[in-house]
């Protein structure tokens, strides 16, 4: 999970937004008056400032795991890290609020084992959370800060509620040959550590000039990103301490 720096609302949303704090309507009524093209609009701004990247599980997004066929599935979904309220409140609507909104991918529901009675052990991110209150936020730099990971590529957190929020609200150390989080985070931290093992010159100079590359990637960012970002600081933070 990496930090996003939110880009300004569109304006159209924003008149949107007040109107239906005007008319009072409850954060679930009010968000479904976010049509087409505006909606369209809306998720491909989110898209863009995450580098296209599930916020959550860091997945490429549009989710190419959804097929043309699949008329019940979507390959993004807008998320709201604040869940949605079907209470009416005439002073904030959520479900309008740009810097509420994450981009997200469709959340393991092609796997072949998410059917049944135990569908829900293999969804992830929005699918697996529903409206679970969250810690964890990818808007939010402190609690990113207590992430950390195992060399398998399993994600931690130092913060026991965040460590919950990624193991069972967002399920994103589900481990299946369906949905290979593990072993695509793994992957990149095998790529990076090989490169630096491949350079010369002064290790920790390498590593913060690679750190600076990653921080700063353009659009499309690279799937699983935030495993190198985190390991490269910690390299520089252990070299710094010596």
């Amino acid at each position: 999970m990496i930090l996003i720096k939110k880009f300004p609302a569109p304006s159209d949303l924003e008149t949107l937004k007040k109107e239906a704090e005007e008319q009072g309507l409850s954060d679930k009524d009010g968000y479904a008056k976010l049509r087409n093209p505006l909606k369209t609009q809306v998720r491909n701004l989110l898209m863009q400032e995450q580098g296209h990247l599930c916020a959550y599980c860091m997945r490429r997004i549009p989710d190419i795991r959804i097929l043309e066929e699949d008329v019940d599935l979507s390959d993004v979904y807008i998320e709201h890290w604040q869940a949605r309220s079907a209470v009416g409140d005439t002073t904030e609507n959520k479900g309008l609020d740009y810097r509420n909104m994450l981009a997200v991918c469709s959340g393991n529901e092609k796997a072949p084992e998410a059917n049944g009675k135990h569908k829900r052990r293999f969804l992830t991110c929005d699918k697996k959370r529903e409206n679970a209150p969250l810690k964890i936020n990818p808007l939010d730099e402190e609690t990113l800060e207590t992430i950390y990971y195992l060399t398998d590529g399993t994600m931690k957190s130092t913060d026991v509620v965040i460590d919950e929020d990624i193991n069972i609200r967002l399920n994103l150390n589900c481990d299946t040959d369906a949905v290979t989080l593990l072993k695509n985070r793994k992957a990149v931290l095998d790529m990076i550590q090989e490169d630096l093992a491949n350079q010369e010159g002064d290790f920790q100079q390498n590593c913060i000039e690679q750190l600076h590359i990653w921080e700063n990637e353009a659009d499309p960012k690279t799937p699983y990103i935030g495993i190198a970002i985190w390991w490269l600081k910690k390299q520089i933070h252990l070299l710094n301490a010596d």
